[in-house]
């Protein structure tokens, strides 16, 4: 748990996030904590985002399962966010539809050009 405390304080440092959503996510990962031997164990919440049709990753997201479901409310904003600023509306419910889900489940696929952005569990 601390090595994705220490990944949260870095994106507050390189001001990919404001203290408010640090907070939030620092706090989402004690929630979650006590949930690691649940059954929705190993599962997880994908994120991959690669640029101008490159097939090196440039944004690449690992969030187990048992901490996804407290987080995807702010996932979806987030994202949201991004592709709206591109032009795309898109209803991001489905990320917690696929997390009560049990099978492997695509969530987004979209491509812009030549970025791309999946978003997916497994």
């Amino acid at each position: 748990m601390n090595e994705e405390k220490l990944r949260i304080l870095k994106m507050l440092e390189e001001k990919k996030i404001s203290s408010a959503e640090a907070m939030e996510l620092l706090e989402a990962l004690g929630k979650a904590a006590p949930e690691s031997g649940a059954a929705g164990r190993g599962r997880t919440l994908r994120i991959r985002v690669y640029e101008s049709g490159s097939a090196e990753l440039k944004v690449n997201v690992n969030v187990p399962l048992g901490w996804a479901k407290f987080m995807a409310p702010f996932i979806e904003s987030k994202i949201k966010s991004k592709l709206a600023d591109k032009g795309y509306d898109v209803d991001l419910g489905k990320i917690q539809e696929a997390i009560d889900n049990q099978e492997p489940m695509k969530i987004i696929d979209v491509q812009d050009g030549g970025d791309k952005v999946e978003i997916f569990i497994e």
